[in-house]
């Protein structure tokens, strides 16, 4: 008899989980966005309702959304400490079902607009507030800071520069040169000039402005690259800065913070779950950490067991789906289109082997 191959793929990935399998995706998609609707019609007719956008449309805020018809939902609203608490932001935590196959210190991410012109500061304060150390910035800026561009504009200070937000809130760019490459990671500091209890705090942010709005990169690379090299840059914290490890959510935002972010976010928890669950067949990556990573598949079975509810890369659990269907609940149109959706099982597929 002929030796059949070991599978590699996680089970939703394979051949025979693929057969149609742009029906399948089409028709899950389908299902998440018609379980929004459901939601949708509480948010817009009912204030009471966890879901509510009642804070986003009040005479005061309702101008501080890049968009009318993307809105935080009340439950899941991040709020901020000073004078203008609101902002278009919602945080993001793991999904239920996944949470014993993710490590206890996945922080989740927040999604959220690019900052307005009138609330750059304010996001800056969302930053400090949350813990962020990482930033994701998905989208092309104006450097025009002052007034409204068509999608964003930029909120970081030039290379070599600091920009005050507020008495007690002071970013840097240790940068030396701006670059326009298609991915940029600017090296940033956040601190209290009013102080010096706090520490300057070190934050990556990763430019990926080369995504083009409502679509798909033609290929996975940069984004492969992103993932890796957020992960590379937080053990390089603990290394360097003897830093602890309490890394707060990653910050993500497009332009509305909803298509590309929570694609980010979607691959992201994915690759997080395969990692946690010590995955054998990650793609080689020159960022990527193989301590630890690569199991036989005997210990690999025993660790799966430990928790009878983990996820088990052997199985067809929708890995995209499942948190894709969680994200949905905590923010509006995460993945906003289908084309979107695909490109997340893409990606996946492409950090497998």
């Amino acid at each position: 008899m002929a030796n059949v191959p070991t599978p590699t793929l996680p089970g939703f990935l394979r051949l025979e989980a693929r057969t149609s399998s742009g029906y399948y995706q089409n028709q899950a998609f389908e299902q998440i966005v018609s379980q929004e609707v459901d939601r949708l019609e509480l948010a817009y007719g009912r204030d009471e309702t966890l879901f509510s956008f009642h804070e986003a449309r009040l005479p005061t805020t309702d101008k501080l959304n890049r968009y009318s018809n993307v809105l935080p939902y009340q439950h899941s609203r991040i709020v901020v400490n000073g004078p203008m608490p609101f902002m278009n932001a919602n945080r993001i935590t793991a999904p239920p079902a996944l949470r014993s196959s993710l490590p206890a210190d996945f922080a989740g991410y927040i999604a959220t607009q690019a900052p307005l012109p009138e609330t750059q500061a304010n996001f800056w304060r969302m930053v400090r507030d949350q813990n962020v150390h990482v930033i994701v910035c998905l989208t092309a800026v104006s450097a025009d800071r002052t007034r409204r561009g068509l999608k964003a504009e930029q909120y970081w200070p030039k290379a070599g520069e600091t920009d005050q937000f507020g008495p007690d809130l002071s970013v840097r760019n240790l940068d030396s040169a701006n670059s326009n490459n298609e991915v940029v990671y600017r090296n940033l500091e956040l601190w209290d000039p009013s102080s010096n209890a706090n520490p300057r705090r070190p934050i990556l942010l990763a430019h990926y402005q080369g995504w083009p709005d409502h679509g798909v990169p033609t290929n996975s690379n940069n984004l492969r690259d992103i993932l890796y090299t957020i992960r590379s840059w937080k053990r390089n914290q603990q290394v360097v800065n003897n830093h602890n490890g309490n890394f707060g959510p990653i910050l993500v935002h497009c332009s509305a913070g909803v298509g590309r972010t929570g694609t980010f976010c979607v691959i992201d928890t994915a690759l997080s779950v395969l990692e946690h669950i010590r995955y054998p067949h990650l793609a080689p990556h020159p960022l990527r950490d193989t301590t630890n990573q690569i199991l036989q598949e005997q210990e690999l079975n025993q660790a799966v067991a430990q928790v009878s509810d983990a996820y088990n890369w052997n199985q067809d659990r929708d890995l995209v789906f499942e948190a894709l269907n969680a994200f949905r609940t905590e923010r509006m149109m995460m993945v906003q289109t289908p084309s979107q959706f695909q490109f997340c099982y893409a990606v996946v597929r492409d950090l497998c082997q």
